[in-house]
Parts: C-alpha cells; structure tokens; sequence
C-alpha cells in the first residue's frame, strides 16, 4: 500500500521511501541513481559491504547504503547526521530503508 504524497513530504522530506520500505531494486547502481535524482539537500551516499549482516530470505551478504549530511566542526573534526540507511541483497535484487 503506497502512503499517500502528503505523508511521504511530512516524514521522509526528499528521502524517496518511508523507513522499513522494502522495494525491487535490479542493481546497486540503479539505488543509488535514484538516491541522487532524489537531491537531498547537502547529502552524500556511502556505499559499504556489511561484514556481519545476512539476507534473512537467502543468506546472501548485504550492501549498506548510508546517505548522511557532514558538518565540519574544526579542522580536523567532522560530524555526520544520519539521514537514511538502506539495505540491499544482491542476490534477491530487493532493498529496504531501515532507518
């Protein structure tokens, strides 16, 4: 069941899906085009392999995607605000947001 335009703009802002969304994704790259095309406001992607983390439908290794806001608080000291985490399978071509 899709939220309907007003809710999505309330609590997701430009972030395309709600938190613990699942959708098909084909590829990794196709995520993150759709992440891009979103234009979060001052966001970057990250792209990491989840050393621990398993698919529970097929116990293929899971792609982390963080989209994050950086703010510098000096010379050497960065903090990051955690917009959006998603979770993709390679193998069952499926993400979800989790958070």
């Amino acid at each position: 069941m899709a939220h309907p335009s007003r809710v999505k703009s309330k609590i997701a802002g430009s972030i395309p899906h709600m938190p613990f969304q699942e959708f098909a994704a084909n590829t990794l790259e196709l995520l993150l085009e759709e992440l891009k095309k979103a234009k979060i406001p001052n966001a970057r992607i990250e792209v990491s392999d989840s050393e621990d983390g398993r698919h529970y439908a097929c116990s293929a290794p899971l792609v982390n995607v963080l989209v994050y806001t950086s703010h510098s608080l000096g010379e050497e000291q960065e903090y990051k605000d955690l917009l959006a985490l998603y979770q993709y399978c390679p193998d069952c071509k499926n993400a979800v947001r989790v958070l």
